[in-house]
């Protein structure tokens, strides 16, 4: 386990940043997931309403599924943040730089903070604030923010916090469900968020293509080594035949995951014709994040994300012969 970060000194150094600074871009990882989503946006509306100027950005198609959500204006494209100059970069839920973009330069002038629950977080900031044993990032920006301006919590950003608990947690049903998330969660609902509507809107209301995707995609099931790893896969044919998104397959893995006796699953997405993003899912002690860190991949024990520069095809050989080796290293 890294080292836990989450403490007063590293706090105080913050608070100190947000005050002495005016500028702020705020970033999260590649295909950015409800949990940096939300922590970004909380985030975003906290230093709004100090009268910063800000601004929000992760690469990836799937962020705009969260537009629904408070302080989505803040968001931009890559055009505005090449023009932007901000004195100060929060990087939210991502352990590593190279899950960000190639777009944001770390220039030296640039105070970089780190924000994030992963235990493979390589602690590249000015200020690290790091604990891998809280559920979400969404988690330590509550903390953080119940630290520095109990009274800043407004229902806005209870609800974004919420939305990135709610979904790292999957519905508060996943490993990573402890009494820390549900004292949150509850100090969040009485702040205002909206736990039905917010649970409704981003765990069971489903597109139409969404559900015709997924039956597309639990066609291409198929198990390997007498079935205890699943794939699923996504090609980009599928996606353009069903007139859906790459970021509707948010979730797909774990169907895969729930197959009886497969203890190593991926799903597949086909970016290009060579480039494949891997989602991963294990249970019980096989890491996918150590093995995810192989190709500059990363995230949790049970739950990491990889990209592979090759063909679909190619990346499910690469991946099959190394999740076979994770396999017979337990047996």
């Amino acid at each position: 386990m890294i080292e836990k970060t989450f403490n007063g000194e590293e706090i105080t150094r913050l608070v100190n940043v947000i005050e002495e600074n005016s500028s702020f871009l705020i970033i999260g990882h590649i295909d950015p997931d409800g949990d940096c989503i939300g922590s970004m946006l909380a985030m975003a509306l906290f230093l709004r309403a100090k009268g910063k100027k800000v601004l929000c950005y992760a690469p990836g198609e799937s962020g705009k599924d969260f537009s629904s959500l408070p302080g989505f204006d803040m968001f931009a494209d890559e055009n505005e943040i090449t023009s932007f100059s901000p004195s100060v970069v929060f990087s939210l839920d991502a352990p590593t730089i190279a899950r960000t973009s190639d777009v944001i330069a770390y220039e030296d002038h640039r105070i970089v903070i780190n924000i994030d629950h992963h235990p493979s977080n390589e602690f590249y900031g000015d200020i690290n604030i790091v604990d891998p044993e809280a559920s979400a990032t969404a988690v330590l920006v509550y903390r953080i923010m119940s630290e520095i301006q109990p009274e800043s919590i407004t229902r806005d950003i209870a609800d974004c916090l919420y939305v990135g608990i709610l979904l790292d947690t999957g519905g508060f049903k996943f490993q990573n469900t402890d009494a820390e998330v549900f004292r949150t969660a509850s100090a969040l609902v009485e702040r205002g968020a909206r736990a039905f509507e917010l649970a409704r809107e981003f765990l069971y209301v489903k597109k139409l293509s969404t559900l015709k995707l997924l039956a597309r995609a639990l066609d291409s099931l198929e198990v390997h080594a007498g079935g205890k790893i699943a794939f699923m896969t996504i090609t980009s044919d599928m996606i353009v035949e069903n007139g859906s998104s790459m970021s509707e397959t948010e979730g797909f893995v774990d169907y895969a995951a729930s197959v009886d006796e497969v203890v190593l699953s991926a799903l597949f997405r086909e970016i290009s014709s060579n480039e494949t993003r891997v989602s991963l899912r294990s249970r019980d002690d096989y890491d996918v994040a150590l093995f995810a860190s192989r190709f500059g991949g990363g995230g949790h024990r049970n739950a990491a994300g990889l990209t592979i520069y090759k063909g679909i095809e190619e990346a499910k050989r690469i991946i099959l012969e190394g999740l076979e080796e994770v396999l017979n290293s337990h047996s």
